[in-house]
């Protein structure tokens, strides 16, 4: 198995990742696949692949947003033949070593269901205490997620404002929501109404 970055969003690894992509995920959690093959193209998204030949096993895609100081790791997944093989945390180790190596990145975000959160719990990310919605891509709708992040500096958490500064971009520049969005209005009210996080 070897790991490797996709700088393009073109030819076999890429389609293989995409199939798997289609394969795993909703279609409410479920990226517009044309939006994520431009944030790669343009290095505003990092893709790393698990594979072997032309088959992808197991895929991170992650958005980097800089001038934010953050990163957004959007999706990981593993082809579901490949599930609980180690190949998730093969490639956090690979979004770690990167993460660290870059100064401008303060913190590593993640949204997380209940079953992911415990792993990314395991490897050292944190869940901060807010009520997170994730907006749905298909419809007006959200879902409880968690939202947890990694830092450089242990236990250092942005201000409610700074974080609802980070969900906010999240929300436009990943959900494309708008100004007037009642989830947006919604999100944060959670956060800055919260005393500690």
């Amino acid at each position: 198995m070897q790991i490797k970055q996709l700088k393009q969003a073109i030819g076999p690894l890429w389609q293989s990742a995409m199939s798997i992509y289609c394969q795993v995920f909703p279609d409410w959690e479920r990226e517009p696949v044309e939006a994520l093959q431009h944030a790669v193209d343009d290095a505003s998204s990092r893709c790393v692949v698990l594979y072997e030949g032309d088959c992808v096993y197991g895929v991170s895609l992650t958005e980097l947003y800089p001038q934010h100081e953050f990163a957004l790791l959007g999706y990981l997944f593993i082809a579901p033949e490949r599930q609980g093989q180690g190949l998730g945390k093969q490639l956090c180790n690979e979004l770690f070593a990167f993460f660290q190596q870059q100064q401008d990145l303060t913190w590593l975000l993640v949204e997380a269901e209940t079953g992911p959160e415990a792993f990314y719990h395991k490897l050292g990310f944190s869940r901060f205490n807010i009520d997170y919605l994730s907006p749905h891509y298909d419809d007006m709708g959200s879902t409880p997620m968690a939202l947890m992040s990694l830092s450089k500096a242990p236990n250092s958490l942005p201000s409610p404002q700074q974080l609802w500064d980070l969900v906010e971009h999240i929300f436009v520049q990943s959900y494309y929501l708008s100004s007037t969005d009642p989830r947006l209005n919604h999100q944060r009210d959670n956060i800055l109404n919260k005393e500690a996080l």
